[in-house]
């Protein structure tokens, strides 16, 4: 199984379409970022529920993903949308956007090299990034790790049953930004969704002042200039 297959197979799934707080919370941080009346990309736009939501801000939106079982939502929303493989060259010009929106992508790649190489290739120079995976440092996790519980890290695509989302990378606040920095970005904002203490138990108050315990890392990044 590669991340096309797992795409298609896993997130066509209904099950995998609920909201939560933390979600919410998270998508409400990345529109605050994202802004309004520019030309946004979003990668790995999954059922197209933030494109969507992009888009209500007064934004134009193009929409790629791995998996087309959604593209009839994307038509109907009136929103520009590529099956790809993200992986490979992404299908638009040079300086194309002013912003590209990399939403719980990049821990489900090899080629992270590559991503950023693309992402680079079709910003405007006076665009920017504004990027978000899940936090292998945050306080819930460092919780089970510290009794000796795994922190929903993943060992194959199937294992361990039943939670498994795909994740081939790991990355904290400071790998990221690091790393994001290496490949020609300037990080201008860096925050937090919520810090979360179970699954129903959160705290976006907690998240704001300590952002590097949080659920999620989010980051707004432009080019070098």
């Amino acid at each position: 199984m590669n991340s096309e297959t797992f795409s298609e197979v896993k997130y066509s799934d209904p099950k995998w379409y609920g909201s939560s707080k933390p979600e919410d919370t998270r998508i409400k941080k990345v529109l605050e970022m994202i802004g309004e009346n520019k030309r946004v990309l979003d990668i790995g736009a999954y059922n197209g529920k933030i494109s969507k939501k992009i888009k209500e801000l007064g934004n134009s939106v193009c929409a790629v993903d791995a998996t087309d079982a959604f593209a009839k939502d994307f038509s109907d929303a009136g929103i520009e949308f590529v099956k790809s493989d993200i992986e490979q060259k992404l299908p638009y010009g040079n300086e194309s956007f002013d912003v590209v929106f990399a939403g719980e992508l990049i821990e489900h790649l090899v080629d992270t090299d590559g991503l950023l190489g693309e992402i680079r290739r079709v910003l405007k120079r006076d665009g920017f990034l504004v990027i978000t995976t899940p936090n292998a440092a945050s306080l819930a996790r460092r919780l089970l790790l510290l009794f000796g519980k795994n922190p929903f890290f993943e060992a194959s695509y199937t294992f361990p049953e039943g939670p498994t989302a795909g994740h081939l990378r790991y990355f904290t606040p400071g790998l990221l930004q690091d790393f994001l920095e290496f490949h020609g970005f300037a990080v201008i904002e860096k925050i937090s969704d919520v810090v979360n203490f179970s699954s129903k138990i959160s705290s976006e108050f907690l998240a704001k002042i300590f952002p590097s315990f949080g659920r999620s890392i989010i980051m707004k990044a432009s080019l070098k200039k």
